[in-house]
């Protein structure tokens, strides 16, 4: 929320626009856990009796709530992703300003290849953060309280026992998107100096072609590539680690769903339709409690403090 309240004067300049976003996610969501529901109600009735007329009249609704939540997913897009490219714009500019007005003293302390990197790759992670990110955290926080709230609807107790494993999906995104977040650090510190040193080859190529200096800067430039590769291995070790592990807790929750679910089947409490619906509610679930671990850490914007 701190960096939220940072970047608050661009959220204010767009604020009808994030809005009718805001908007567009409910309705979005609405109709998205409609569809489980709806299949619900026909493995439910067919499981009586099938009938063509039956089939057809689940599938019109199934494809109905399709493309009523897609429209409104498109027109999310169309908004709020839309309003943090204008942001990114702005940003860039505030950017250019702010530097225009700086003394001649922090262009001596801080290097080109610093100061481009700020305007270029930092301002597009900063844009990452206020559109994708806002717009996945709002969807996101909807999304959970609507399908929890379905699920304790059509039976409290299976859904109790099917989230018992799901908090762990968000206190491992935590731990392991600290580590994320570190490596990313050191990956753009890299990025920085690989860029200061493309930089002033190009300006010094005069200097370089006259002392021959050639193959001592390709020998330089290699060195920071290489460092800047290492790098992002080391990130995507552990992000390779990452979803393994989230699908093995996610099918914990399939398990208890089955499973208990499945007595209460046999014992007549729920029926078979509801056990559909509550694996596929348990789907929709997945993203929200890893978003939930990834809003504990994500710092990102915090690097704009001089906005």
């Amino acid at each position: 929320m701190q960096n939220l309240f940072t970047l608050k004067k661009y959220f204010v300049r767009y604020k009808k626009k994030l809005l009718m976003g805001f908007i567009f996610i409910i309705l979005s969501n609405a109709g998205a856990v409609y569809i489980p529901l709806i299949t619900k109600d026909a493995i439910n009735e067919l499981s009586k009796e099938v009938r063509v007329d039956l089939l057809i009249h689940f599938a019109i609704l199934i494809v109905g709530a399709s493309i009523f939540a897609g429209f409104f997913r498109f027109l999310i897009r169309e908004t709020i992703i839309v309003v943090s490219r204008e942001i990114e714009f702005d940003l860039r500019q505030d950017f250019w300003e702010h530097i225009q007005k700086l003394p001649l003293r922090y262009f001596q302390n801080n290097s080109t290849g610093n100061i481009m990197a700020h305007a270029t790759n930092d301002i597009n992670s900063v844009r990452t953060f206020l559109g994708p990110a806002v717009m996945y955290s709002a969807d996101t926080l909807t999304r959970l309280i609507i399908v929890i709230t379905i699920m304790l609807s059509l039976n409290f107790s299976l859904t109790l026992f099917a989230l018992i494993p799901l908090p762990l999906l968000s206190i491992l995104v935590y731990k392991v998107g600290k580590m994320i977040h570190e490596k990313f650090t050191l990956i753009q510190e890299k990025f920085s100096e690989l860029t200061t040193k493309a930089q002033e080859s190009y300006s010094g190529i005069r200097v370089v072609k006259s002392y021959v200096r050639e193959e001592n800067e390709i020998n330089g430039f290699k060195k920071l590539s290489r460092d800047f590769l290492e790098r992002n291995m080391d990130m995507i070790k552990i992000q390779a680690l990452l979803f393994p592990l989230l699908l093995l807790i996610t099918g914990l929750s399939v398990i208890i769903i089955v499973w208990l679910g499945g007595v209460k089947v046999i014992n007549n409490e729920i029926s078979l339709g509801d056990i559909v619906a509550f694996i596929a509610f348990l789907g929709m679930l997945t993203w929200p409690m890893i978003a939930s671990g990834i809003s504990r850490f994500r710092k990102y914007a915090r690097r704009w403090a001089w906005m």
